[in-house]
């Protein structure tokens, strides 16, 4: 269990599914307040698109909508949604059957930051965009995880239906096969200002 998922919140969150179970839509507009921009943001990172990630998110939630009535208060609710929202953008993915264009990973970022700090960080977040949007669904997915939605390997790897080890390993690849793109670039961003 994560810190994130302490007894009392497993209780607090089995309480809330109770009420949703019983149709209480405002313990679902509750839900849909703190969670629906982190699912939308780890979906984005993971489809690049927007629309496909609004979409994911509210697949995410109708999904626990449903399973409010056999709810078992071992988990989170958070921990469920992100688990169900990344299955469903790999889906997305594997249905689309093709990279993702054109990432726009500012919109990724904590709504919170200021307007000086977005800028500061735009050039970056292009490139690495341009970079993980290279990178095949399931390495993008781990770095999601692990650095955007900032998951321990073990919730990481309970999202991507993995072993420890197994998520472990595969982020480890991501992250070298990101530093080997990053570096390629930097050598031919290089080689293109030496020819000018």
């Amino acid at each position: 269990m994560s810190p994130f998922q302490s007894d009392g919140t497993v209780r607090k969150d089995g309480e809330l599914m109770r009420r949703l179970a019983a149709g209480d839509t405002g313990a679902m507009r509750q839900i849909m307040d703190v969670h629906a921009p982190r699912l939308t943001r780890l979906a984005f990172g993971i489809v690049g698109r927007i629309d496909e990630a609004e979409d994911v998110a509210q697949e995410s939630l109708l999904a626990l909508w449903a399973a409010a009535p056999e709810w078992q208060a071992k988990s989170t609710v958070g921990a469920y949604l992100r688990t169900v929202a990344t299955r469903k953008s790999i889906d997305a993915l594997r249905k689309r059957r093709s990279q993702v264009d054109g990432f726009e990973l500012e919109q990724v970022l904590d709504p919170g930051q200021g307007p000086e700090a977005e800028l500061e960080n735009r050039e970056d977040l292009e490139l690495l965009g341009e970079l993980m949007s290279e990178l095949p669904e399931n390495q993008r997915t781990a770095l999601v995880l692990a650095h955007f939605e900032e998951l321990s390997h073990s919730d990481a790897a309970d999202a991507m239906d993995l072993g420890v080890d197994a998520y472990s390993s595969l982020l480890a690849r991501a992250r070298r096969s990101l530093r080997r793109k990053f570096e390629e670039r930097e050598e031919k961003k290089g080689g293109d200002d030496g020819n000018g």
